[in-house]
């Protein structure tokens, strides 16, 4: 499914996945049109440009209408602001920690999600305790002090917690869900601010966001799920294996694991050495990619420059050997509670994963397969949220009933 860029793959997929939010306030779609038509494929400078012009021009409407009292009109334009300045942010991926516009545009994103968080009252800012810091985090009560089923969900390789919001907070509202969305090492301000890199035990993260959730209203403890987006298919499975205090869990979309995925440990890229070559030709042939991935075709330059970012490698031995770690042959088998495992038809960055990780598991299992027919087939099922939603849901709904 291509958006505006049929000859840009990594832009037309980034392009879907900003538009996907507007049933839930993140976008417009004229915006994203306009905005699209004035990038040059490839040229991740351009993309820069034009979606961090659309982020300010959008926050000023923003600070405009909350100037003049009007909250309604303020918190809508906030909301598309923080989606836009994530969107602005993303190709930022040759020298991030060092490029102030990553640091500037993830800060006013954040900020412009705060800013509309602000003016509702369901919504709240909450820290999760982990050695030393508070990851950031924002819980959805909708239940009061009943106790009331409760959604835990996170990302993966490229996310925010602002952006879990788009992804199913707000579906969580409309479903009668109490939600906390959360981030971990690897994701958002974990990564940009404290510096924390992405963890293959994640239960690191999920056993601290359950501590919370445990003390929140609303929550009954019965009834917590977890839900892990993209990468989130290996980490929200790997967390629950080790956390028993997660009823169910939802594989968006299933991995099994990401050494194929990434096409780093292997080195099979660009026409280096595959699978059965010798070890150390796979780490050269890694090594050559890194040193040129700036020469790279634009999502194989991104998923290079953002791997070393948030598993906080240097060189192609330091990332295969973190990229190994996240398997869950000899895990999957420890999952004891209901999950529900997603996949799409066309998905490009794991494919055949989420059969996998079906076939492992020995819970009680869904296995459910989104196809192209119906405008679901992208990874993420990115474009057609409102069947996700309706079919994830309904099965959490008849699985905690």
């Amino acid at each position: 499914m291509h958006l505006i860029f049929d000859t840009d793959e990594a832009f037309s997929f980034e392009t879907l996945r900003t538009s996907a939010y507007i049933p839930y306030g993140g976008a417009d779609i004229g915006e994203v049109i306009s905005t699209a038509d004035r990038i040059t494929p490839g040229d991740t400078e351009s993309w820069h440009r034009e979606w961090r012009a659309l982020a300010d021009r959008i926050a000023a409407i923003a600070d405009g209408c909350a100037a003049g009292g009007h909250q309604v009109s303020a918190r809508g334009a906030y909301l598309r602001a923080s989606n836009y300045y994530r969107t602005a942010e993303f190709f930022l991926r040759d020298d991030p920690t060092n490029d102030p516009r990553v640091s500037d545009a993830s800060g006013r994103a954040v900020d412009a999600f705060r800013s509309a968080m602000g003016r509702q009252d369901e919504w709240t800012q909450v820290g999760i305790p982990y050695e030393g810091v508070e990851l950031s985090a924002y819980y959805l009560n909708v239940t009061g002090d009943e106790p009331g089923p409760t959604l835990l969900a996170h990302g993966g390789f490229d996310s925010t917690c602002e952006e879990m919001y788009f992804v199913v907070g707000e579906a969580a509202r409309r479903y009668g869900w109490n939600c906390l969305i959360f981030e971990g090492g690897g994701q958002g301000a974990a990564l940009r601010k404290d510096h924390l890199a992405m963890r293959h035990d994640w239960e690191a993260f999920v056993t601290p966001a359950v501590d919370v959730a445990l003390k929140l209203p609303g929550v009954d403890p019965d009834r917590i799920a977890l839900m892990g987006m993209s990468l989130g298919g290996y980490l929200g499975p790997r967390a629950v294996a080790f956390e028993p205090r997660i009823a169910a869990c939802i594989a968006y979309d299933g991995i099994f694991n990401i050494n194929g995925i990434v096409n780093l440990a292997g080195g099979s890229a660009a026409g280096s050495p595959g699978q059965d070559a010798d070890p150390a030709q796979q780490l050269a042939a890694l090594q050559g990619l890194i040193d040129r991935r700036t020469e790279l075709p634009t999502q194989q330059r991104w998923v290079l420059s953002n791997a070393l970012w948030v598993f906080g490698a240097d060189t192609a031995e330091e990332l295969a050997a973190e990229v190994v770690k996240y398997d869950l042959a000899g895990v999957a088998d420890k999952i004891t509670c209901p999950t529900l495992v997603c996949e799409g038809e066309n998905d490009q960055f794991a494919p055949g994963q989420a059969s996998k990780l079906y076939d492992a598991l020995q819970c009680p299992k869904t296995f459910i397969r989104f196809t192209a027919a119906e405008g679901a087939g992208e990874h993420c099922q990115e474009g057609a949220l409102n069947l996700f939603h309706q079919r994830m849901f309904d099965w959490l709904d008849d699985t905690l009933r």
